[in-house]
């Protein structure tokens, strides 16, 4: 008897477990909400099952009530949408996937603000798909086997051939080239300093020389350098005025003007001149030979 009670505790756990997941489900695929069906009619390979949300513009407003599939390539699919919403007549249906586990949704997405709304049992059309999980899962896998082909590459280039070491080696130089950096600065510094003190030295030198200088003594020589400049001044007045003065006397000479300017200019007065001389010459020449013509000498 005891044996007999409990196995059928048994069976009735097993029912229970059974009508809750039936329940479940029911509940799930919105077995006690109320709605209004439409109709929509997707290409195979969506990944849609009954109980999968719908949405209107990124908003869940009931749910997939049945996936019938066809011999021609598509899927009759049955919407449940809440009795309170209307559908704009210019929405469009589309599988959106919600998940990395090939879940999926249907997307209702209106065009724009319409008056119109779908009655119950209308068929919404269908528009253009968002790119699945599979689709992405396959990206992702091209992009983890570039990653993987960039890893070998990279492990290849830095840790098999020595990459990593002749980096540090880098790093090592480069340490020690900033400090010698640092030292070089630290020299220059110490030098600029030192030619800085030895200017400072310099120019008080030079104060104390220029203090030493008499200031009388340097007036007396500038008041001195300036009359000689005076004087040169002058000279140069002078020189200059005589030079005009002379080239006016070679242009007037030039000209025949004067005395010396007809001598040089006048060929008859030349002329005259030279048959002065030859006649000179000739009573000369008439004296030495006969002297008692001109001179007539008697002594008593």
């Amino acid at each position: 008897m005891k044996r007999r009670d409990e196995v059928l505790v048994g069976i009735f756990l097993i029912a229970a477990v059974a009508i809750a997941l039936m329940g479940t489900l029911w509940l799930v695929r919105g077995g006690l909400s109320s709605g209004y069906p439409l109709y929509s009619k997707f290409a195979w390979g969506q990944n849609l099952k009954p109980g999968q949300p719908v949405l209107l513009a990124g908003v869940n407003v009931g749910n997939v009530r049945d996936v019938k599939l066809r011999n021609d390539g598509f899927l009759d699919v049955v919407l449940r949408v809440n009795d309170d919403v209307k559908v704009p007549k210019n929405s469009v249906a589309s599988v959106k996937p919600v998940g990395i586990f090939g879940d999926a949704a249907i997307a209702l997405t209106p065009k724009g603000p319409s008056a119109v709304s779908f009655a119950p049992g209308d068929t919404v059309p269908v528009g253009t798909s968002d790119t699945d999980i599979q689709t992405i899962m396959n990206r992702v896998d091209t992009i983890g086997a570039t990653v993987s082909l960039m890893t070998k590459a990279l492990n290849q280039e830095l840790v098999l051939s020595g990459g990593i070491k002749d980096i540090r080696k880098s790093l090592a130089n480069a340490a020690e080239l900033s400090a010698n950096a640092s030292r070089l600065s630290i020299q220059l510094n110490q030098i600029a300093a030192e030619q800085n003190r030895n200017l400072s030295a310099t120019m008080a030198s030079f104060r104390r020389a220029a203090s030493a200088v008499d200031s009388a003594s340097i007036d007396s020589t500038l008041k001195n350098f300036k009359k000689s400049s005076e004087s040169l001044t002058r000279i140069a007045s002078n020189l200059d005025s005589t030079t005009k003065r002379v080239n006016g006397i070679m242009a007037g000479v030039e000209r025949g003007d004067g005395t010396v300017g007809k001598f040089l200019k006048d060929t008859l007065l030349y002329r005259d001149l030279r048959g002065l001389v030859t006649q000179a010459d000739s009573v000369l020449a008439d004296l030495k030979a006969n002297p008692k013509k001109y001179i007539n000498l008697r002594i008593f």
